[in-house]
C-alpha cells in the first residue's frame, strides 16, 4: 500500500475547471486500488478536514489577497500584485508542511498550482518526500496559465510573465518526476528550460481520466432523426476557447439543415460573444450536464485558440460516441489522431473550420463515426488505467530517490567509520 498525497488548487465539490475533476477521479481510483490517499487544496475559509469518497481532504486557508473567483472584481494592478506575491507565499508552504506531517505520505503528487505557491515543493523536499508534478496548464511559465494575450497565442514568454514566474523557475528543481497530460505541454516546458534535471525515464505523458455520469458500457445515444444536424460547444465561453472563431465559421455555413448549441458560462471579462450569433441557428443553453448535452448533439466542436493541453470535453464526447472537430492545437490532435486530418483545422481559422463543418453536413448524420471508433481513447482514459500508470511511476520515482539518497549519505557514513 502506498500513501499518496495529491495537491491541487481546488478539490470537489469546489470546481472551476477540468483539473479538479481529473484529480478527484485519479485519487478515488487509487483508493479503489487499495492505497491510502489524501488531497490538499485551498479554501476561502479556515482549515477543514473531511473524507470524500474514501479520500482524506485537507482544505487549507488560501493566504492570498483575494479568492480566485473574485478575480474579475479587481483591477489589473491588484491582480498583478497578487500574482507576484504568490511566488513568496511562505504561509501556504507552512500549511502544506503541516498536511505532510499529519498524513505522512510516501509520495507527493502536485497538479494545478496557479493559486498555490510552488513553495509547497520546498515543504515536501524538506521532509524528503518524492515529488511528482503533472502539467495541466502553463501556470509555471505564464501569469495567466494560458500563454495567451490580447486574443493571440504567445509563442514565447513575455517579460511580464517572467516577472510573475521567476521564482517558479527556481523551485521546479525540487520536482523528481514530471508528467504532461499531453505531449505538447510537456515538450513546451522542456523547451522553456523547465524539468531538464528530471531523468528521461521519469518524464511521462499520461492522459487524464474521464467518466461521464450516466454513460457506461450499455449506453445508447438517443436518435436525433428529424432534427437538423446539431453541432455543439461545451465549456467556458471566452476568446481563448475559440468561441468567436466557431461563431464566425457558422456565419459561413449554408442556410438550413443545421444548428449549434453552446453550453457553458460566459466570461464577463471578455465581453459578450452573443452578438456574433445574431440571425444564426445558434442557441446559448447555459449549464447543461454533459450526458444531457451529448444526447442532444451530433458533433462536438473544440475550437481552442490557446494550446489547451488535453480538453476533457473530447474525452467525454468520445465516451458518449460523439465525434469531435477540433483545432490542431495543444493536446487536441493527441486525442483526435493525426490520421483523422479531416477532423482537425488550424486554430483561429474560421474558414477552415467552416469547411470541416460543411463536410460533415454534406455527408450527413448516417456517415458519422460510431462509438466503436473512439474505443482506444476511451479505454486508455478509464480511471483505473490512469491510476495504474501513475502508481507505476510512483514506484519508479521512489526507487530512484531512495538510490539517490544512499549515494549522498554513503560517503558521510564512511567518513564516520
Amino acid at each position: 500500500m502506498t500513501r499518496i498525497l495529491h495537491l491541487s488548487m481546488l478539490y470537489p465539490p469546489h470546481i472551476m475547471g477540468g483539473a479538479e475533476r481529473s484529480v478527484a477521479l485519479l485519487a478515488e481510483a487509487q483508493v479503489a486500488a487499495g492505497h491510502k490517499v489524501a488531497a490538499a487544496c485551498i479554501t476561502p475559509t479556515g482549515w477543514q478536514v473531511e473524507t470524500r469518497h474514501g479520500v482524506e481532504v485537507f482544505r487549507m486557508p488560501h493566504e492570498t489577497d483575494f479568492w480566485p473567483e473574485e478575480w474579475p472584481q479587481h483591477n489589473k494592478l491588484a491582480r498583478g500584485v497578487r500574482r507576484f506575491k504568490q511566488q513568496f507565499n511562505h504561509r501556504i508552504e507552512d500549511h502544506f508542511g503541516r498536511v505532510i506531517d499529519e498524513f505522512r505520505p510516501d509520495v507527493v503528487h502536485t497538479h494545478s498550482l496557479l493559486d498555490v505557491s510552488t513553495r509547497v515543493w520546498l515543504a515536501a523536499k524538506a521532509r524528503r518526500r518524492p515529488v511528482v508534478h503533472t502539467l495541466r496548464d502553463f501556470d509555471l511559465a505564464c501569469g495567466t496559465a494560458a500563454m495567451f494575450k490580447d486574443g493571440q497565442r504567445c509563442e514565447k514568454r513575455c517579460l511580464e510573465c517572467r516577472g510573475f514566474t521567476f521564482m517558479k523557475a527556481r523551485h521546479h528543481r525540487a520536482v523528481d518526476a514530471v508528467v504532461g497530460v499531453g505531449a505538447g505541454i510537456l515538450q513546451s516546458h522542456l523547451d522553456m528550460g523547465y524539468f531538464g534535471h528530471v531523468p528521461e525515464g521519469l518524464r511521462r505523458v499520461i492522459w487524464n481520466p474521464a467518466v461521464v455520469e450516466g454513460i457506461g458500457a450499455g449506453y445508447v445515444k438517443p436518435s436525433l432523426a428529424g432534427e437538423p444536424l446539431t453541432f455543439g460547444y461545451l465549456g467556458r465561453i471566452n476568446v481563448e476557447k475559440g468561441v468567436g472563431t466557431l461563431l464566425d465559421a457558422c456565419a459561413r455555413l449554408p442556410v438550413g439543415g443545421w444548428r449549434l448549441l453552446v453550453a457553458g458560462k460566459e466570461a464577463s471579462e471578455d465581453g459578450s460573444l452573443k452578438p456574433k450569433a445574431a440571425g444564426l441557428p445558434v442557441d446559448f443553453v447555459g449549464f447543461v450536464p454533459p450526458r444531457e448535452f451529448f444526447d442532444r448533439i451530433d458533433v462536438l466542436v473544440v475550437p481552442s485558440i490557446w494550446a489547451e493541453p488535453l480538453p476533457r470535453t473530447i474525452l467525454e464526447a468520445y465516451a458518449a460516441g460523439v465525434p469531435v472537430i477540433g483545432a490542431d492545437s495543444g493536446g487536441i490532435p493527441d486525442l483526435i489522431g493525426a490520421h483523422n486530418r479531416d477532423w482537425l483545422y488550424p486554430p483561429g481559422d474560421d474558414a477552415a473550420l467552416a469547411r470541416a463543418m460543411a463536410r460533415v453536413l454534406a455527408q450527413g448524420r448516417a456517415a458519422l463515426p460510431g462509438r466503436a471508433a473512439f474505443a482506444p481513447v476511451v479505454q486508455a482514459t478509464t480511471p483505473d488505467k490512469v491510476a495504474r500508470r501513475y502508481l507505476d511511476l510512483y514506484d519508479e520515482v521512489r526507487a530512484v530517490v531512495a538510490t539517490r539518497g544512499r549515494r549522498v549519505t554513503a560517503p558521510r557514513a564512511a567518513a564516520s567509520a
